[in-house]
């Protein structure tokens, strides 16, 4: 990022550097400072990005600060500047990192910048930040480490999710459905699949083709793990339903009393416009309800 771009971001009385060093040049308090380099940061200050398995579903993006100087540090504003996310990620809620800390600050994820699919923006984050030190203030930018590619992954899932919200919607059922009883019990979840109208207007040749359904840790296919499918979607297409029968990934009162994302489902889809990956669709919390009951009758855990 450019001095001028960071000096027309951060541009705030709040940023104005108080350093000894400005006053000794004849500059009051209320007078307009040079900024500081991100070079002259705090030393020790970095920055790094990632997600916890909560933070996808909950769709938020972590900001690890890592003080790695000799003197406390308040962040008074922070900020993540990405090609990859629409801008407005900021916390303006002061808080400090001592030496030899780090903090963990989530972040509500703003959109993505998809554009036409064409070119893709590289994943990378800027950290903006305005601190605070016993010695005075600064601001600047720190390059964040993404050591899971975290970014990479939010941009590719939610621009694959637009490019399918294009073509139909993928709607889990409010019910589970069952048969029979006990160990004897069996269950289906019934997919809805909505095509989107065609229009004079719209991309009549939008498709996409769910490849399959992947298992998680509480449910499997009931014929292995997986659900194999293979189905074309377009626009102007006939609403379908897809039947997933559903077995317990594993008999195990630990894995419902755990469980954090076992009633998601990931369906791998390949877009026409070139976009291919893991969609997830997550159920209601009365289908929820219903999967760990199944799960608890079919396993005898009740």
């Amino acid at each position: 990022m450019s001095r001028a771009r960071l000096t027309r971001r951060l541009a705030t009385p709040v940023a104005a550097v108080f350093a000894v060093a400005s006053i000794a040049f004849g500059l009051s308090a209320c007078g307009p400072l040079a900024r500081i380099p991100a070079a002259e940061l705090p030393e020790g200050l970095s920055a790094r990005v990632q997600q916890g398995r909560l933070d996808i579903e909950a769709h938020r993006l972590v900001v690890r600060i890592e003080n790695g100087g000799d003197e406390p540090v308040t962040v008074e504003r922070l900020e993540v500047d990405s090609p990859t996310l629409v801008p407005g990620m900021v916390r303006s809620d002061p808080f400090e990192v001592g030496p030899g800390d780090a903090l963990q600050i989530r972040l509500p994820l703003s959109a993505s910048e998809c554009g036409d699919g064409s070119t893709t923006p590289d994943p990378e984050a800027t950290i903006l930040l305005e601190v605070a030190v016993p010695s005075g203030r600064a601001s600047g930018e720190l390059t964040a480490d993404d050591p899971h590619g975290t970014l990479a992954r939010v941009a590719n899932a939610d621009c694959l999710a637009e490019s399918v919200e294009r073509v139909a919607t993928i709607e889990m059922p409010e019910h589970l459905r069952t048969t029979g009883t006990g160990a004897e019990q069996r269950a289906f979840i019934d997919v809805e699949v909505v095509p989107a109208a065609s229009d004079a207007d719209a991309d009549a040749a939008g498709s996409f083709v769910i490849d399959r359904v992947y298992g998680t840790t509480l449910l499997n296919a009931e014929g292995g793990i997986d659900w194999p499918l293979g189905i074309e979607v377009a626009v102007g297409g006939d609403p379908l339903t897809i039947i997933l029968p559903v077995r317990p990934a594993r008999c195990d009162a630990h894995a419902i009393a755990d469980d954090k994302r076992g009633t998601i489902l990931p369906f791998e889809i390949r877009t026409a416009d070139g976009r291919e990956g893991r969609l997830d669709r997550s159920s209601g919390d009365t289908l929820k309800a219903e999967l760990y009951a199944y799960y608890g009758e079919r396993c005898g855990l009740e």
